[in-house]
C-alpha cells in the first residue's frame, strides 16, 4: 500500500469521523434531521395511558407495544415535531384513534383513553326499587303550593331517618313562604324568593340568611329552577342559566340556553347541554373557559358523565358514548339499537331514557316499559 493510499485512508476516516460524531452526539440528546424540513429538530414523545389491560398501542402506523398486567402505559420517544397518529386496539373493543401534535423537547400526553366492549352484556331490572328513574330524592320531600314550601308527607316518610326533616304534623303548615324555587342541598334548603334574594335555611326553613347582595327582578310569567353542584349554585330562568359567585356575592350570566348542567366525579367539571350542544367548563374557571365538545341537528334528550373523561348521552334514540378530549378528533361510539341481554335474548331499543350509576359503573335504561342495566362500562 502506497504512502498516498494511506493517506487517502486516513483523511476519509477523518472526514467521517468529524462528520458522523456530531450526529450521533446530536442523536444520543434526542435530536433528529427531519428530511421534509431540511433541518436539525429536537424530538419529542408521546405518553399513552390506557384501560383496559393488554390494548395494543401504534404510533403512525407501527406496530406498537400491549400494556400488560403491571403497566397499562406506553411511552414512544424521539418523535419528529408534527402531527402523529395514535391507534388504541384490542379484540372485542372499539378502536380508539386520535391525532396529536408533538413539539420540541415536550411530552404529549394522552391519559384517560377508555375503550369499550362492541358487545356490551345488559340484563333487565325485575325489582322496580332498583330502578333509578323512580327513585324519590331528599328534594323530594318538599312541595311547593301557592308559592309556600310544604312538607311531602308521603315522601318524606320513605327518607333517611336520619335525616331531619320538619315533623309530618307540620305538612299542612308552610316551611317556607313566599317562595319561587329551592334545592336541598347538605341539609340546607337553598331557595329563591319572590322578593329576588337567594336564600339558605336549615331543613326547617329556620337560621335564614340572603345570600346575594342584589335582588334579581322576578318575571312572574318566567320558569326558574336552582342547581347546586359541589357548592356552585346556578339559577335557570326558562333557557338561560346564572352562576352564582360567591366572592361578588351576585349573580353573572353563564350560558343560555341550557337543558341541565352535572358535575363530574372528580369535581373538577361541569358539563351542560341544551337540544343540539354539548358544552363543559372547569370548576376553577367557570364562566370564563367554556370548551364546545359537539353540535348535532338531532335532539339531545339527556347525558351523563361515564368517569370524568367521558360522557353517555341520548340523541333522538340513539345512546353514544364520547370522550371530551377535543384535541384532533372526538372519539365516540354508539351502542346498538338491538342490546344483548344476559339470558341469550336480545331486545330492540325504544325512545330509550339513560342513566349513569357513577358508583355502579352500570348504564341504566328505560326502554318502553322495561328497565335494563349493563354490565360494569368502567373499572
Amino acid at each position: 500500500m502506497t504512502k498516498k493510499t494511506r493517506l487517502i485512508i486516513l483523511l476519509s476516516c477523518a472526514l467521517l469521523f468529524f462528520v458522523i460524531t456530531p450526529y450521533i452526539i446530536l442523536y444520543s440528546l434526542g435530536y433528529r434531521v427531519d428530511v421534509k424540513k431540511f433541518k436539525v429538530v429536537a424530538t419529542g414523545g408521546i405518553y399513552v395511558k390506557a384501560s383496559p389491560q393488554g390494548v395494543t398501542i401504534s404510533i403512525d402506523h407501527k406496530t406498537g407495544n400491549t400494556t400488560g398486567i403491571f403497566s397499562n402505559t406506553v411511552f414512544v420517544q424521539n418523535l419528529l415535531p408534527q402531527n402523529h397518529s395514535i391507534l388504541i386496539t384490542k379484540d372485542g373493543y372499539y378502536d380508539y384513534q386520535k391525532n396529536l401534535d408533538v413539539k420540541e423537547n415536550e411530552v404529549t400526553k394522552l391519559e384517560h383513553v377508555m375503550l369499550f366492549k362492541k358487545n356490551i352484556i345488559f340484563e333487565a331490572v325485575a325489582d322496580p326499587k332498583k330502578s333509578p328513574f323512580n327513585t324519590p330524592l331528599l328534594q323530594d320531600s318538599y312541595i311547593i303550593k301557592n308559592n309556600h314550601l310544604y312538607l311531602n308527607e308521603n315522601l318524606a316518610a320513605s327518607q333517611n331517618p336520619s335525616v331531619n326533616l320538619p315533623d309530618s304534623t307540620q305538612a299542612t303548615t308552610p316551611i317556607i313562604k313566599s317562595i319561587i324555587t329551592y334545592k336541598v342541598q347538605d341539609n340546607h334548603i337553598i331557595w329563591l324568593g319572590q322578593d329576588g334574594f337567594l336564600h339558605r335555611s336549615d331543613l326547617q326553613g329556620k337560621n335564614t340568611e340572603i345570600l346575594n347582595k342584589t335582588k334579581l327582578i322576578i318575571d312572574q310569567k318566567s320558569l326558574y329552577e336552582l342547581l347546586v353542584l359541589d357548592g356552585n349554585i346556578f339559577l335557570k330562568e326558562n333557557s338561560g342559566v346564572l352562576l352564582f359567585d360567591t366572592s361578588k356575592k351576585d349573580f353573572t350570566n353563564f350560558y343560555n340556553p341550557v337543558t341541565d348542567l352535572k358535575i363530574s366525579p372528580d369535581g373538577q367539571k361541569i358539563l351542560f347541554y341544551n337540544d343540539h350542544e354539548i358544552l363543559y367548563s372547569p370548576t376553577n374557571s367557570l364562566g370564563q373557559d367554556t370548551i364546545f365538545l359537539n353540535r348535532f341537528s338531532e335532539k339531545i334528550n339527556d347525558c351523563y358523565w361515564v368517569g370524568s373523561d367521558y360522557i353517555v348521552f341520548d340523541l333522538a334514540g340513539k345512546i353514544i358514548i364520547s370522550e371530551i378530549d377535543v384535541r384532533g378528533n372526538i372519539n365516540s361510539i354508539e351502542l346498538p339499537q338491538t342490546l344483548s341481554l344476559i339470558n341469550g335474548s336480545t331486545i330492540t331499543l325504544q325512545n330509550p331514557n339513560i342513566y349513569f350509576d357513577e358508583q355502579e359503573k352500570k348504564l341504566y335504561i328505560l326502554t318502553g316499559k322495561t328497565v335494563l342495566v349493563s354490565e360494569k362500562l368502567t373499572p
